[in-house]
């Protein structure tokens, strides 16, 4: 079966009825319903549920953005200090001389990257609060990346995830501005890794957006190349998998393409086993409360990219599909299962995803 064609069976029928899994088919009206189909969609769509636990969504006044928008749900979106502050553009037009625009756009980006650093420390002072309003057997533990607190929301989890992002990549990232100052920008573009969400440059964004694109094009055409099958082709093995996924999500730096595809020992477990942690508390939490309809269009397009969901030239309504389907298609209450769901999706061309919830799965998982 190629990894070409979408499945439209599966190998075996889980005599388990998957209680997650209806809340896909059967919804009561007054419950948010998820973008399930890229055929249609429901009529409740405009309605939300009722918000029933705490979260920290009020950004720190010096690292909001200076913009109207409202968060459409504040269990499902975090603050927006977590993502990169807005960049004053600074016109050419309005500086006579090129020495006088040049300072000018430099202390732009300086206010950029100062406003992002603070960003950082704000995340990490609103992730204590909550940790502290957190039972104690209840907190998250990076030694048990996959458990997911039950007080926590969507937004809780997604801002405790993106501060240890950024708080690992602080201290070089910090010597790196300080030597660099504002010539950062001209280099940062060089070391996309050692540089926190919150001090990525549009450009930058942008750039790491198309690069993620053209790696996972040129990983699925490789893929079907060696294996097409796929999936389900007998050569496919965990490890085939991983390295697969590894590029097709840009987790992996892109000189390892140029070195034959082969990452090092240890990535999976630095970069992939944490992003596939991730994703299955962010599918949980999604679902629980609100699922795509609810987030602000910044999060509908990382959440997308996060699951080698496309987003460049992609219409909001057409990403809030791809990722609605993506829930739909992976939801199961067993683990094992839900797994084995997640590694079919990721290892297929999303235009390529099955339509049905009744498709084949490989019996290992990533």
């Amino acid at each position: 079966m190629s990894s070409s064609l979408a499945w439209r069976c599966r190998t075996h029928n889980s005599p388990r009825t998957l209680s997650l899994a209806q809340r896909f088919t059967i919804l009561p009206n007054n419950h948010f319903p998820l973008a399930t189909t890229r055929a249609s969609r429901t009529a409740n769509d405009r309605s939300r549920p009722s918000q029933l636990r705490s979260v920290h969504h009020t950004a720190p006044p010096a690292a909001s953005r200076s913009s109207n928008e409202k968060s459409l749900s504040p269990l499902l979106n975090p603050p927006a200090s977590t993502r990169p502050p807005v960049l004053e553009t600074v016109q050419r037009e309005a500086h006579g001389s090129m020495p006088a625009y040049l300072f000018y756009v430099g202390k732009s980006y300086l206010k950029f990257y100062k406003n992002g650093l603070k960003a950082v420390f704000a995340n990490r002072r609103l992730l204590r609060e909550k940790i502290a309003q957190t039972p104690v057997d209840d907190r998250p533990s990076v030694w048990r990346p996959h458990a997911v607190p039950r007080s926590f929301s969507r937004a809780d989890w997604v801002l405790l995830w993106r501060v240890r992002h950024d708080l690992v990549r602080l201290p070089c990232f910090g010597l790196l501005f300080i030597v660099c100052g504002e010539f950062s920008p001209l280099v940062v573009m060089l070391v996309d890794g050692i540089v926190p969400y919150t001090c990525r440059i549009p450009r930058q964004l942008r750039a790491g957006a198309e690069q993620a694109e053209a790696r996972r094009r040129l990983a699925f055409r490789q893929l079907e190349t060696a294996h097409p099958h796929g999936v389900l082709s007998p050569n496919v093995t965990r490890g085939v998998a991983r390295r697969h996924v590894l590029r097709s999500l840009h987790l992996s730096g892109a000189m390892w393409d140029r070195l034959g595809g082969v990452a090092p020992p240890g990535m999976w477990q630095v970069k992939g086993a944490l992003r596939m942690a991730f994703l299955e508390g962010d599918d949980a939490k999604l679902v629980a409360d609100g699922a795509p309809m609810g987030l602000e269009v910044d999060e509908l397009r990382i959440a997308c990219m996060e699951r080698g969901i496309d987003v460049l030239g992609k219409s909001e309504s057409e990403m809030r599909t791809w990722l609605g389907d993506w829930l739909r298609l992976t939801a199961a209450e067993d683990v094992t299962e839900r797994r084995r769901r997640m590694t079919t999706l990721l290892m297929t061309r999303q235009e390529n995803w099955p339509q049905n919830r009744d498709f084949a799965v490989p019996d290992w998982h990533l």
